[in-house]
Formats: C-alpha cells, structure tokens, sequence
C-alpha cells in the first residue's frame, strides 16, 4: 500500500494516499508487534460454505487465483481502503518509517487519497511528509505537503482501479507461505475464512528469520483484511490493509480544494 527489495521498498513508501493521520507519539523506537486483525469468532458448528477461489477446507494454496478473485471481486463497487506499512531498522542505530494511508474508491476515475509517512532517525528527529489526491472523474488534482495543488484537466490519470491491482500485488508477493491453515469464522455477522500461514519467501536479499500472513476472505474472494509480518537480522517490517463500507462509500471532495486554492 516496499519490502526491502529497493523498488518495492519505493511502491509502499511513496505510493499517495487518504484520511490517515499519524500522532506524534508513533516516533517511539519500542519493538514493532504484528498488528493484530479485529476478532472474528470462530463457527462451532458444521458448515457447508464455499471455498473461495485457490483456498481449501484445510489451506491456502494458491495465491494467484485468490488475488485474480479478489481484484474481480472488487471491480463495479465502492469501498474504503486503509493501509499502513511499519518498517523499524533495530540496533545501534535504530530508525523507522511508518506509514498509512486511506482511499475513498467511488469509481476507477473517482477516489481520494489522503497519506501520512513518518520518517524517524536514530536520533529521534521526526520527519513528517503528507500528500492527497483527488479525483472527480474529470479533474484529477494532488496536494503536496507544501500546501501547493496540481491539477490535471481532461482524462484522469489513471482508467481503471488502480488500488485493486494494488492490495492483489501485495497478496501475490507475500501471501506465498510454506504453513497455512483455513478455519471458518464469524466476523460481522457473516461467515468467512481466516487464513493463517508462516515461512516462505520475500523479495529481499536478507536472510529472513521468521515470517507470518494472516488473511480474512470471504467466499466469493474478497480478502476483507490481510496482515504480513516479518522479521530479519536487521529489520522487522508489517503491512496490512483492510477494507470497510463495501458498496456504500463515496468519494467526498476534500476541504482543501476550494476557489482559494493555488492551482500549479
């Protein structure tokens, strides 16, 4: 929503976003814990719901037809995405970037994008950066963190459902585990599978020392949320995301875009 290969290092830090806001407090260097996903009560009795696609009764097993589900599954909706991505460097000279991030999708040419990265150096100095993005199905502007406004007339940008493809990259990338497990549950009134795994693979040339993934998909192959977390001789990193207001969110023009507004 950056993985300690450079480039996907890049995508996840510098990728804009929405409604995410950061306090001060989250300069802290205390050890970084994996995030845990809203309880979801496990089913006690018998079930007969379907698997969603690449998902078994026992475990996950292939990522690429759940994540193809998962990007069809959202495609015609609306929703909002929350994102956040912790990366803290341990040692001597510890450090960390956090960053979250928040999209209203009312369509693929409609949406707003609002990002908050903090950027913490071992000698406690925060750096705060913020960008938003908003697109009215015409127009297409960004707010960068010095107040200033772009705006693009004409063709969006962007003519599909660019945050889609996004989170199904990411489960593509790192929801391949050598351990998984698949148990159905309850979670806001409606059964899903929770989806449980270790051990696998990541784009980073550093020895991984321990990896886990926790996912909650439904059975048509909307992953609802997904946590990764992993750690290595020198960093411990997470990223989660999380979708909420499925079919009901829209995309409000944001405050900062009004008449007074510089346009650059």
């Amino acid at each position: 929503m950056r993985w300690l290969s450079t480039a996907a290092v890049a995508v996840l830090l510098l990728t804009a976003g929405c409604n995410a806001f950061v306090g001060a407090d989250t300069a802290d260097q205390g050890t970084v814990t994996p995030v845990p996903i809203p309880t979801a009560a496990e089913s006690d009795t018998a079930t007969t719901l379907d698997s969603p696609p690449g998902v078994t009764t026992e475990r996950l097993e292939n990522v690429a037809l759940l994540s193809a589900a998962h990007r069809q599954a959202l495609n015609g909706t609306t929703y909002t995405l929350n994102e956040r991505y912790t990366e803290l460097t341990i040692g001597n000279d510890s450090s960390s970037v956090r960053r979250t991030e928040t999209v209203a999708v009312e369509s693929p040419t409609r949406y707003r994008d609002e990002m908050v990265r903090l950027t913490t150096d071992s000698n406690g100095t925060v750096d705060r950066y913020e960008q938003s993005t908003y697109a009215d199905g015409t127009n297409w502007y960004e707010r960068r963190d010095d107040g200033t406004v772009e705006r693009q007339r004409g063709e969006v940008r962007f003519s599909r459902d660019k945050y889609a493809y996004r989170t199904a990259f990411y489960l593509n990338r790192y929801a391949v585990v050598n351990q998984s497990s698949t148990t159905v549950v309850t979670s806001d009134g409606s059964q899903a599978y929770r989806i449980r795994g270790s051990g696998g693979e990541i784009p980073t040339t550093e020895r991984l020392e321990e990896l886990r993934i926790e996912l909650l998909v439904e059975p048509a192959g909307l992953v609802r949320r997904f946590s990764v977390w992993y750690r290595t001789e020198d960093r411990i990193v997470e990223y989660s995301f999380w979708y909420e207001d499925i079919g009901e969110t829209t995309a409000e023009r944001p405050a900062w875009l009004n008449e007074s507004t510089p346009m650059n």
